[in-house]
């Protein structure tokens, strides 16, 4: 009987994010403590729900660059209704989420309605909502005050003073993981982006399946703005900047492939954002230049290409050992 071979490319995420701890456990100042650990997360949390959002595309082949500008245009959105409309913390947000859902569609309209490339509609789209995001707060802070400072400053005593904007971050990780592991939509999902042709011949409604991942990847990113501008307390015009870049290599990093077809929410994408965001708590504990962090991030998303690169090569050899035996 032949014993499985260990496959390091399977566990590299856990691999790393136990190296980036330990070294910065040693050469940081209290960087390991329980107040560092939930600031680090809490204060994440918006790339954290961005990568679970950007693998449902990446999951049907679509590299979506807009999901970054799509948060901050949802937390714009959600922000001025407070700030100048006065409306209730929970009905501006689920504005800011449905707007996610609507650029969403509007993007899968392009890629999949009329075939264009997903790549330069995400990037269209991406500067179309950051520029009318930036003329509706005219390019200037919005302070939001009063409206998010109670569910900002929220801690669990019981639970070493663990910020309760948390229990909302766990709460989308389990319904993302839920839906990619436990429903028919997420099989579809994984079946479209693994062979497309295949999922048509089978019956799947490929079309209705990416529309719907796009609009989900829409909807998620809606609610990281959410976060993003609690977490915040304010409105800024350079609000997730860059974080489309950051969440796709947090994703790749987590073992979801750029092809399609491969990946997880849990423990994948999020342990892939972690390292990026412990990363970069680490060096700014041990007092490393915040230029420097902007070079670092630029590297991991080189790896992160490469990695996926073995990975894709490592699955495309198990049929053709399985023919071998």
């Amino acid at each position: 009987m032949r014993t499985k071979k260990f496959d390091i490319l399977s566990y590299s995420n856990y691999i790393v994010l136990a190296v980036i701890l330990i070294v910065f456990a040693i050469g940081g100042n209290n960087f390991l403590t329980l107040k560092s650990i939930f600031a680090t997360i809490n204060n994440g949390s918006p790339l954290i729900i961005i990568t679970c959002g950007v693998t449902f595309a990446l999951l049907v082949g679509v590299i979506d660059l807009s999901v970054g500008a799509i948060g901050y245009a949802a937390g714009v959105t959600a922000g001025l209704l407070m700030n100048r409309l006065n409306i209730p913390v929970e009905f501006a947000f689920m504005v800011g989420i449905t707007l996610g859902v609507f650029i969403g569609w509007v993007n899968s309209l392009f890629i999949v309605k009329f075939k264009m490339n997903p790549m330069l509609v995400s990037l269209g789209m991406m500067l179309i909502i950051r520029a009318i995001a930036r003329i509706f707060t005219d390019d200037k802070t919005v302070t939001l005050g009063n409206h998010v400072s109670s569910i900002r400053q929220a801690r669990i005593a019981a639970l070493g003073e663990m910020p309760a904007l948390m229990f909302g971050l766990i709460a989308v990780i389990i319904a993302c993981t839920f839906v990619l592991k436990y429903t028919p939509f997420g099989r579809k999902l994984l079946a479209v982006g693994c062979e497309e042709k295949v999922a048509k011949s089978i019956g799947i409604n490929t079309d209705r399946i990416k529309t719907a991942a796009l609009m989900t990847c829409g909807g998620i990113c809606g609610i990281a703005g959410c976060f993003w501008i609690v977490t915040l307390g304010s409105v800024v015009t350079t609000g997730l900047n860059s974080y489309e870049f950051l969440a796709i290599a947090a994703a790749v990093l987590g073992g979801t492939s750029l092809l399609g077809g491969r990946g997880s929410i849990y423990p994948g994408s999020v342990f892939g954002a972690l390292i990026l965001l412990f990363i970069s708590a680490g060096m700014s504990n041990m007092g490393v230049s915040i230029y420097a962090i902007p070079f670092v991030r630029g590297i991991i998303i080189f790896i992160a290409m490469y990695v996926d690169s073995l990975r894709t090569q490592s699955m495309m050899k198990i049929p053709m050992a399985a023919l071998k035996e």
